[in-house]
């Protein structure tokens, strides 16, 4: 009887059942059991936070079918490798057979290297044919593990052409190489690179990228790089990273990316001209088999714009110029793609890729302005185009379509709305291409003997937007929040560079007995103000991350020094801002050739 008595105590004392749901979020940060009471849990209640609960959560796991697929793919290769196996023991016993058993050269190492000069298959070696082990476990869909599942022997010395899509014989990363197999889109390349595959690494001019690596560099890249080149869903690009399907121009950006990411990287820059010279000739090669084809992927646009910025950074300015351009010119073969409608249906396509395209359009927009300002040339795009802005950066990383306006609006807004770093790196980008085109309109306005009137008018339009946008940025950003973002500091630069833009164009069409020098001075009090706070900002640079300077700095440093140059003589205050301009230059050198390579187009 009493140790009935003791059951029913235990029984009675045991906790009660867990409610149903989903846990809190404050209790999953604190890695704590979650009573899920609603509204509010107890430890939430207790600690005084809302209590919030996120239901959707996204699946575990590979896709369904991936296994099964992989399991397919590897049967094929085995298949496959038995094949050409047995035809190269043939072509051994016929060659053997012609040379009267003359002994063939062997090495002394098992190793598959690139080389340095070419991505083809040529450009492997293989110095010994002893048979190399592929041995790792797959598990499949009952639970069976799957080992040693082949020997792989190296190919034979026949060469053939490369490509990277699917269907024919790859120039890879991958350490084995050259094996011809039927796929479905998808090369064999690429199914060594997945999932279950991860130990494998990448090599390219001897140099062996593992997984840590590959993980390292791409956080590099949104962590320094994709704050001023926007143009990437992070979630969605490590999805299809991890695909086995990736296309030839996903595998170029993924190159590029990792190609920007070494430059800003101390740590991986001993790599950085290798993977350069690999993303390089892959665009090269693709660019090539895209003669003929109407539409380009907006990956290959992405890789060359990014390839663009690391050549100006690392490389040379005229062939950063020329790469840019590529990407240019494939927007333009493309234009629909782009272009957005006045009613745009936000659940009747996939937003993030017209979000990505749009941003991709965005950040050639503001490339081919701000360099194009630094050297006089004509624009490549124009401010008239139906493509909307860029989505807030949160809306668009989170997946939350939101609907933006167009550049105009942006433009002609009398309030001073907080919009994102990028969309207002739009506008004044927008506003220094009118300033541009105004020079360049004046200057066949002397040409023809055309009136000057046209040119006042011209001026005091730009002038205007200029005054409205420099207020309202300030509004939203105050001073210090510009010191402490690198794209903050360098929006703010290019506004103040505009003023002494427009102060150059003043100058150059004033004569001194005009009747408006009044006005003249008004602009060299502005231009002497704005090249002064261009310095103050200078001298905040090195308070930042040098890898995290925007790598179009020396643009607006340049056009700052220039104007200081022509008031040296006026007194020790210039020739002192002077040299803080051009230490600061100096001191970008280490990270930014694009100093040095815009000396080339002195004004």
């Amino acid at each position: 009887m009493p140790q009935s008595v003791d059951l029913d105590v235990k029984a009675s004392m045991q906790p009660a059942r867990q409610n149903p749901g989903a846990a809190c979020e404050e209790c999953r940060r604190r890695k704590v059991r979650c009573d899920r009471q609603q509204p509010s849990c107890g430890l939430c209640m207790s600690s005084g936070v809302q209590c919030q609960v996120t239901t959707p959560r996204p699946p575990r796991g590979p896709k369904r079918g991936y296994l099964k697929a992989l399991q397919a793919r590897i049967a094929t290769l085995e298949g496959t490798l038995l094949q050409q196996q047995q035809q190269q023991q043939q072509q051994q016993q016929q060659h053997h057979h012609l040379h009267h058993q003359q002994p063939q050269p062997n090495g002394n190492s098992d190793t598959i290297s690139i080389s340095p000069e070419n991505t083809t298959i040529d450009g492997l070696t293989f110095d010994d044919h002893s048979p190399l082990t592929w041995d790792f476990p797959i598990t499949t869909d009952d639970g069976t593990v799957l080992h040693d599942l082949c020997q792989v022997t190296p190919p034979g010395t026949t060469s053939c052409e490369s490509s990277l899509d699917g269907g024919s014989v790859h120039a890879s990363t991958s350490p084995i190489q050259a094996f011809e197999t039927p796929t479905d889109g998808a090369g064999f390349s690429d199914a060594v690179l997945g999932r279950k595959m991860s130990e494998l690494s990448d090599g390219m001019d001897g140099i062996n990228i593992s997984n840590l690596m590959q993980a390292e560099l791409n956080q590099l890249y949104f962590d320094r790089v994709h704050s001023f080149a926007p143009v990437l869903h992070q979630r969605r690009y490590l999805s299809w990273t991890r695909s086995i399907a990736k296309t030839e121009a996903q595998l170029c950006l993924r190159y590029a990316m990792w190609t920007l990411a070494a430059s800003v990287s101390a740590h991986y820059q001993n790599i950085g001209d290798s993977l350069y010279r690999y993303t390089r000739r892959a665009l090269e090669s693709l660019d090539s088999k895209c003669i003929g084809i109407a539409m380009a992927e907006t990956e290959q646009v992405q890789a060359w714009l990014l390839l663009a910025i690391h050549e100006f950074m690392c490389v040379d300015f005229s062939r950063g110029w020329v790469s840019a351009g590529r990407a240019f010119r494939l927007i333009q073969l493309n234009w629909l793609q782009y272009s957005d409608g006045p009613d745009t249906n936000l659940g009747q396509t996939d937003w993030i890729d017209a979000e990505q395209k749009r941003r991709t359009f965005w950040l050639a927009y503001c490339l081919d302005r701000f360099v194009s300002v630094r050297n006089n040339s004509p624009m490549t795009f124009s401010e008239r185009n139906t493509i909307r802005l860029p989505a807030p950066e949160l809306d668009f990383q989170n997946e939350q379509p939101t609907l933006t306006g167009f550049l105009p609006e942006a433009l002609s807004a009398r309030d001073a709305v907080i919009t994102s770093t990028f969309t207002e790196s739009i506008v004044v980008a927008t506003v220094i291409g009118r300033a541009l085109s105004h020079r360049q309109q004046s200057v066949m306005d002397n040409i023809y003997l055309n009136e000057s009137r046209g040119f006042w008018d011209r001026h005091e339009w730009i002038d205007s937007i200029l005054i409205q946008r420099m207020d309202a940025f300030s509004l939203n950003y105050p001073i210090a929040v510009q010191e402490a973002d690198p794209m903050l500091l360098f929006i703010s630069m290019m506004w103040r560079t505009t003023v002494l833009y427009m102060y150059q164009l003043v100058k150059a069409v004033i004569h001194p007995t005009d009747e408006k020098r009044s006005v003249l001075a008004d602009y060299t009090r502005q231009s002497t103000i704005a090249a002064k706070e261009i310095v103050n900002l200078t001298n905040k640079l090195s308070q930042l991350n040098s890898f995290k300077v925007h790598p179009l700095t020396p643009i607006p440093l340049s056009l700052c020094a220039e104007f200081l140059v022509s008031y040296r003589e006026l007194g020790d205050t210039y020739s002192k801002q002077l040299q803080d301009i051009t230490e600061a230059m100096h001191g970008l050198i280490s990270f930014s050739n694009l100093g040095p390579g815009l000396g080339a187009y002195a004004r």
